[in-house]
């Protein structure tokens, strides 16, 4: 029998993030264009960012046509405008924001795929937060979700945006998680060391 799901977070119900939801406008637009094999990790944190903030847009796809006007991207390079670098913006009108999801191989292999991307003016970040995200982790540990990258630049760009509310949401998902993952005991470990002889 399948397990029951919420029809709010579509998460299923002994996980139901709907109590943790404090949604909010995005102050400008975004666009998260999330490689289709992170689209089908469990972990990733663009569900949480789409049940947070409204007028996200989220393309699933390798590749997808330029928006018009003046679009930065988020992703870090030595021509990139750090955020973190003293004033709180870059100083010049952005129209809207692209955000990439994947793993930094699959990010790498989104702007080979998409020319126009690597000519985009970028914006990336210095001091951010240590991550809260303790059910994933990047290269060396270090990395930020998405969830936590976004909400960083955002607050950033707009000082009426208020990233604590993804935050909350994200320290509930995790707290979620780890609770109705099985606890190993030392017996199960040696079992499992055993199998793998």
């Amino acid at each position: 029998m399948p397990r029951p799901y919420c029809r709010g977070c579509r998460l299923p119900l002994n996980a139901c993030l709907c109590a943790a939801i404090r949604r909010q406008p995005c102050p400008l637009p975004v666009v998260v264009l999330q490689h289709p094999s992170e689209a089908r990790n469990a972990k990733s944190t663009v569900p949480l960012l789409q049940l947070g903030l409204s007028g996200l847009r989220v393309e699933v796809a390798e590749t997808m046509a330029p928006p018009l006007g003046n679009w930065w991207l988020l992703y870090p390079g030595g021509d990139a405008v750090d955020l973190d670098g003293g004033e709180p913006g870059p100083g010049v009108p952005i129209d809207g924001l692209i955000v990439l999801d994947g793993t930094w191989r699959k990010t790498r292999r989104l702007l080979y795929l998409n020319p126009w991307l690597p000519d985009l003016p970028r914006l990336s970040f210095s001091q951010a937060p240590a991550s809260r995200y303790a059910i994933r982790k990047g290269p060396g540990g270090q990395a930020l979700s998405t969830l936590e990258s976004l909400a960083h630049v955002l607050h950033r760009l707009s000082c009426h945006f208020d990233p604590r509310p993804l935050y909350r949401l994200l320290d509930t998902r995790v707290a979620l998680f780890q609770a109705h993952q099985p606890r190993r005991t030392g017996k199960d470990s040696l079992d499992q060391l055993h199998h793998q002889e």
